[in-house]
Order: C-alpha cells, then structure tokens, then sequence
C-alpha cells in the first residue's frame, strides 16, 4: 500500500470516534484512503507504515543507469561483462538495465564490402544506368554468373554449433573441436542463373589456373553457349559477370561480342558489389545452406552434394530473387552506393 501523508491526522480522528466518510470529507481525500487506513489500526492497532519486505534497489540505482548509458553512447560495442566488470556489479544487472531501462537491444553487426567514396559514386552511377537499362530490357532476361570455391570440410558455426555436457565432460576428449585444415581439398564452382531456370554447374578443379583461354573455352563455349542456345531458344538474353582478369580481356571480350551480344559490359556493371548479384547476395548461400554440416571423403563425393543440392532449387526461388534485382538497384541510388541492405 503506497504510504499516504494523512495517516497520522486519520489514526487520530478514528480514534475520537469519527467515521470513515466524515474523515474523509474533513482531510478532503478519498474515502479508500481513509478505508485502508482504518483497516491497518484495527489489525496492528496503529496507523504506521509496514516495512516492504524483498531487498531495495541498491544496485540499479539511477547513477549507475547514468553511467551505463553514457558508456554506450561513447562506445556502443563495449562488452556487457566488461562493462559489469568496470562497475562491479553483476552483468545480469547491467543486461537488465540495458534491456529494460535504457530500452536497448544487442544486433549483430551487418556485413558487407568495404567501399570507398570513389567506389560509391561509381555504383550509384552504374546504378542509375542499370535501371533505365532495365526500362527497355528485361531483369527476367539476365544470366546472373559468379565462381564460389567450396571445400571438402563444412564451415563450423561457432556461435550456435553447440554441445551439451556435464561440468567434468567439458573439460574431457568428449567435447568436440571446431577446426579447419590449413589448406582442404576443394573446387572451384562456376554457376548461373536467370528468372526461370539455371546453368550447369561447372567444376574447375584447384590445379587449374582460371585464365582467359580456360574461362573461354570450358565455362563460356563448352558450358554455357549450349545452354543458352537451348534455353533461350534464340531468344533475347544478357550476360552478366564480373570482371576478373581472365573475364575482361581482349581475347574473352571478342567471344562475348561474337557470341553473348549486349553483356553488361564494364560501362554499366559496377564494380565491388556483391550485393547486386543473386548468385552472391543469395544463391550461394543457400547452396551451402544445403551441404551444411557435411563432411566429404573426397572432391566427388562434394561434387555429387552440389548437384543435388543444385537440382533441388525450384523456379520460384528464382523467380523471386532476380526479381529482387531492381529493389536492390533502387536502394543503391537510395543510399548513395553505399552499403543499401538496411534499406530493404
């Protein structure tokens, strides 16, 4: 009961006989009030204020809310148990004053490629370009292309790959060990994709050096020119890729001008923007969602995973990531070329 100023006045009026309506209209304050009181000195005999029992507030206490909240502004990726620690208190306070007094919430930081104001200016150049583009051409009409190299040993999730043990097993050969080999086996992947259907995958194994006549010769002629042709049927098509050495050079430029027609060329596809392209920003990622946690004798045995998980991706997953594209490219502008993911 929250202690009221009137108990002394109400204790002495009830016990000059007045009632709890007359008190009430004397003090001019509620007759609950009056009530509560009342009920206190008929059960303890007086009208004192009961001690609260549980502990008081000694730790949470608003200086060291002020303290907290003045760290954060200075640094807001400062440790809460280093913060707990600093201040000698429990990080279960500290945690608790972050998340309910000062109405904060731990995210994880965003990841993307660094980019320098001259690269901005240029994606939000080529940007703007790809969306008039995009105004005569179709997005649909897109082979999205990129390399990924996969290896034999899954990649280990240390923040949610976890075990559960007893206090003396997690000190004992029972808990497992997260690692990598210096150097795994592996294999290069090329791959593509458009709005309604994907290229093969195109395996290129570690010996072997992607050069010029090596991109032209098994990815280009050997791989995807013949599944254009049947793809498109003699339709309307654009090539997009990046531009590595092996994929801007004289030679590869007079195959892609003799048999992909209207790539986006260097004049229009930005540089250092992953988050462009559906093969990076997504593809890949499910792909490896798929083969997650699976370890792999040998090259062939990832290979055949890769097929599989490959074959698996349906037509609407496709459809709706190329799709994707133009949102993207309007973020870019957006935010300037900068880094756009929050926009979306």
């Amino acid at each position: 009961m929250k202690s009221s100023p009137h108990r002394p006045s109400i204790e002495l009026l009830f016990k000059r006989g007045l009632g709890s309506a007359e008190i009430a209209r004397r003090l001019q304050i509620s007759s609950s009030t009056v009530r509560n009181v009342v009920a206190a000195i008929k059960k303890r005999g007086d009208a004192s204020e009961v001690k609260k029992s549980g502990r008081p507030r000694s730790v949470n206490t608003r200086n060291t809310r002020a303290i907290i909240k003045k760290r954060i502004i200075r640094n807001d990726g400062l440790s809460l148990n280093r913060m707990a620690s600093q201040l000698g208190i429990a990080r279960s306070t500290v945690q608790s004053i972050v998340k309910n007094d000062l109405k904060l919430k731990s995210y994880k930081l965003r990841r993307g490629q660094y980019l320098s104001d001259k690269s901005k200016a240029m994606r939000l150049e080529k940007c703007r370009k790809l969306l008039q583009h995009f105004q005569v051409r179709r997005v649909s009409d897109v082979i999205w292309t990129d390399e990924k190299i996969f290896t034999i040993e899954p990649l280990p999730n240390r923040q949610n790959q976890r075990q559960l043990l007893s206090k003396d097993d997690s000190m004992s050969p029972k808990r497992r060990l997260a690692h990598n080999r210096l150097f795994p086996k592996s294999v290069m992947v090329w791959a593509g994709i458009t709005a309604t259907g994907k290229t093969p995958l195109v395996f290129i194994e570690r010996n072997v050096k992607i050069n010029s006549e090596v991109y032209q010769k098994i990815v280009l002629m050997d791989n995807l020119l013949p599944w254009v042709t049947q793809h498109f049927a003699g339709g309307p098509f654009i090539l997009q890729q990046d531009w590595a050495p092996s994929h801007g050079s004289r030679s590869t430029l007079a195959v892609l001008e003799a048999h992909f027609p209207g790539f986006l060329d260097k004049n229009l596809w930005p540089a250092s923007s992953p988050d462009l392209n559906p093969m990076d920003f997504s593809v890949w990622g499910m792909l490896e969602g798929k083969i997650a946690g699976k370890v792999f004798a040998t090259v062939d045995d990832l290979k055949a995973a890769l097929e599989v998980a490959w074959a698996s991706i349906d037509d609407g997953y496709l459809r709706r990531t190329v799709n994707s594209v133009k949102k993207r490219l309007r973020a870019c502008v957006k935010a300037r070329g900068s880094n756009f993911e929050i926009l979306l």
